[in-house]
């Protein structure tokens, strides 16, 4: 899902596991904020082709849901998250937190292919097994840059900023006062995920840990983080500017 204010030419694109719901919130309840879609779209099959929730620019685009010059009228932002936490994030949630979905055949768990199986596997096997299972790279395929991948990329393509979630409520302040919100205004704590411990490193062995800088080398230099959590001396994230 995207969220639109008209009146303050804002969308927001929600990029998972990055404090997006609370900020879509906030921005429907002050803002007068609409969701893009309004429902999920799906294809054939039911599964889906824009969910409500997650979706990209280019998703937007390709199914007319924002003009093509988009990016001079709507100030365009989302947010981004450390890699290493992210990951963290979503084997706890896939193996406690959404498991009251599996009893509702309509929910969306059922809506993206191959998810359920998922929770069952995070549900038996270890984190470190699990991110073997999806991400695990060959030493062919090392020798030759093989098996690279992004979170957040095909969020973050199109956005003038590009907020942090380990500094959520500074960046979101600033977005606001770009477009002319002087106001104080605090991001609700909504969707925590109580059943993870705090310290996404405990999670982590040194195998896990060095197959997550790997295939994930780009997000970690493109929004600054590190296995330590981020790193304000390393590249700052490239975005787009805004008109003036």
């Amino acid at each position: 899902m995207a969220i639109i204010c008209r009146d303050y030419n804002l969308l927001f694109i929600q990029a998972p596991r990055t404090g997006c719901t609370a900020i879509a919130r906030l921005l429907m309840e002050r803002f007068g904020g609409e969701q893009l879609p309004a429902n999920d779209i799906v294809d054939a099959q039911g599964f889906f082709s824009v969910p409500k929730k997650h979706c990209s620019v280019r998703q937007l685009l390709k199914n007319c849901l924002i003009p093509e010059d988009y990016a001079s009228n709507l100030f365009t932002f989302t947010s981004v998250r450390n890699p290493y936490d992210s990951l963290a994030s979503l084997y706890v949630k896939k193996r406690d937190k959404y498991l009251p979905y599996l009893a509702d055949t309509k929910s969306w768990v059922y809506r993206i292919p191959g998810y359920v199986d998922d929770m069952n596997f995070c549900r038996s096997h270890s984190f470190d097994q699990w991110l073997a299972k999806h991400y695990s790279v060959g030493r062919v395929d090392r020798l030759l840059g093989r098996g690279k991948r992004s979170l957040y990329e095909r969020y973050t393509n199109g956005a003038h900023r590009i907020m942090r979630f380990e500094r959520l409520q500074q960046d979101f302040d600033d977005v606001m006062r770009m477009v002319g919100v002087e106001d104080d205004v605090t991001i609700p704590n909504y969707n925590a995920t109580p059943q993870r411990r705090r310290d996404y490193q405990s999670y982590y062995t040194e195998p896990a840990r060095r197959l997550v800088e790997y295939v994930f080398e780009g997000d970690l230099d493109r929004y600054g983080y590190s296995f330590e959590g981020l790193d304000a001396t390393r590249a700052q994230p490239q975005a787009m500017e805004w008109p003036q």
